[in-house]
């Protein structure tokens, strides 16, 4: 949405972007965590994902670059739910809850994906 010449003449616009992409898939999150924009999960038509894909919308030329995150992580899931805290200790970490699995079984468990000073990533989980 280009938003530059007011809100009463905002449109819609296509971003070039270069390289390989997340794909088409449903039931993902995506959260806007400055300067990226954060895809987790979803299904991509054969199966459910956990993977994280960002985009650096402040930098050009656009591309999707997938994070690889050492470490414990989330299950697959889609339908899940996130948002991004604003405050306290916890201040630009992305929280997931929920969701289901492959098997639509539900899920009811919380994460946090934290971006560290040396931009490497980390999955936090919640007890």
């Amino acid at each position: 949405m280009d938003l530059k010449d007011g809100e009463e003449n905002a449109r819609w616009i296509i971003l070039p972007i270069e390289g390989v992409t997340p794909g088409s898939r449903y039931g993902h999150i995506m959260t806007y965590s400055r300067p990226y924009l954060v895809v987790f999960g979803g299904n991509t038509g054969n199966k459910a994902t956990n993977d994280v894909w960002v985009l650096n919308v402040e930098r050009s030329p656009l591309f999707w670059t997938k994070i690889e995150i050492l470490g414990d992580r989330p299950p697959t899931r889609v339908y899940h739910s996130a948002a991004l805290c604003t405050k306290g200790t916890a201040k630009g970490m992305i929280v997931i809850f929920g969701g289901r699995t492959q098997d639509q079984s539900a899920l009811n468990d919380s994460w946090g994906l934290r971006r560290h000073r040396d931009e490497s990533w980390s999955w936090v989980f919640f007890i």
